[in-house]
């Protein structure tokens, strides 16, 4: 078994319920492990030799992602604080569940209690997060969890998964370069970790704006007019069923949380679906600026990945996972689609080709230097505001 982060989610020590409560962490992720696979099967020494890449590629990445970016001391922060580990797909599950509870028990922080809910309710949240997690197990190849929380003064790390068994088997599936796919995947994760370290306020303000969302997903599972209620039960009927021919989640999940949200809520999450766009835009920016001389199987590897991607109609697994981006797509049911991919790096390079790496990295300096979502679309409008 490749070496991942397999320890149990562990009970609740609040006192008070949460949103966290909402969900049985445990049977969530014993559910998804019965539905997914390991992964390829091949040779130990297969495995240990793609564990030993991905764990070197990353320490090359970080800081040449620094230099493309202009960002050499995030990257230095990033590579002294990041905690990097190469799982299997488990201990994606298990790592991602336990981030996602914590994500949702700090809610509790921000006057979001959990609401009395039913058996049913609960089993349902279960099924679903069970469902989202045995999927995106067997797609990512990396992920990017935010810290939640920092003490005064401080700017903790992130932490880094890298799965291996995704890894192999892409690689193997699409006959790609031994050495440039894990140098490609990690080049990608690194801009996450990157920018996280330049803008330290950015994991707590994606936590504030998910708090709103979460927020109204809790006020209308109190909503008890009846009208609302037979609709909430349609659609989680719905988004329990829905399930394509590969095991994934269809649009009937997808509108599960826009049928539940009121419009101020919804324009919360478009900010949350804007800014998760930003980061995976910039990211995929970065990897323009790599060449045959650094990668050699650079152009085939960008060809193919890319096809691959569109062929999917989802950007979540065929190519590297976002900063918190893929796992938050799948969770809040809107995953993140190859348009969006498109928009957030048509901003990047927009914005890199007329004020460079120097003008762009304004966007890691306050929240309010973030992209609107009506921005993301036009660049220069973005660049006026900021007035570069």
């Amino acid at each position: 078994m490749i070496s991942g982060d397999n320890r149990r989610v562990s009970p609740s020590t609040a006192s008070a319920p949460t949103a966290a409560d909402l969900v049985d962490w445990d049977a969530a992720v014993r559910l998804a492990r019965l539905a997914v696979p390991a992964g390829p099967r091949v040779p130990t020494a297969t495995r240990r030799a793609t564990v030993a890449l991905l764990h070197r590629s990353i320490v090359g990445a970080t800081p040449w992602a620094g230099r493309i970016t202009g960002l050499p001391d995030a990257a230095r922060h990033a590579a002294a604080t990041a905690e990097v580990l190469v799982v299997d797909r488990t201990g994606l599950m298990t790592a991602s569940a336990a981030w996602l509870r914590g994500l949702m028990r700090n809610m509790g922080d921000r006057g979001i209690a959990a609401p009395d809910v039913g058996r049913g309710t609960r089993a349902l949240a279960t099924a679903h997060v069970g469902a989202v997690l045995g999927y995106m197990s067997t797609r990512l190849l990396g992920q990017v969890l935010p810290p939640l929380g920092a003490s005064a003064g401080t700017r903790p790390g992130a932490r880094l998964l890298l799965v291996a068994p995704n890894v192999l088997a892409i690689r193997q599936r699409l006959d790609l370069d031994v050495l440039d796919l894990p140098a490609w995947i990690t080049l990608h994760e690194a801009t996450h970790l990157i920018q996280l370290s330049a803008a330290p306020w950015l994991a707590e303000h994606l936590v504030a704006q998910l708090g709103a969302v979460v927020r109204g997903l809790v006020d209308a599972s109190r909503r008890t007019a009846s009208g609302r209620a037979e609709r909430c039960a349609r659609l989680a009927r719905a988004a329990a069923r829905a399930r394509s021919a590969d095991g994934r989640p269809s649009e009937p999940a997808a509108l599960l949380l826009g049928g539940l949200l009121e419009p101020s809520e919804r324009a919360a999450l478009a900010r949350v679906v804007a800014l998760l766009t930003l980061l995976e835009g910039h990211a995929e920016a970065v990897l323009d600026a790599v060449d045959p001389s650094r990668m050699p199987s650079v152009h085939r590897l960008r060809a193919v990945l890319a096809r691959t991607r569109r062929d999917a109609g989802d950007a979540g697994g065929v190519g590297p996972g976002s900063g918190s981006g893929s796992l938050l797509h799948h969770m809040i049911g809107m995953e993140a689609k190859e348009a969006q991919y498109a928009d957030g790096a048509a901003f990047v390079r927009a914005v890199v080709a007329r004020v460079g790496h120097a003008g762009l990295n304004a966007v890691w300096a306050a929240p309010d230097h973030l992209p609107r979502p009506g921005e993301l679309a036009r660049p220069d409008q973005w660049i006026e505001r900021l007035g570069l």
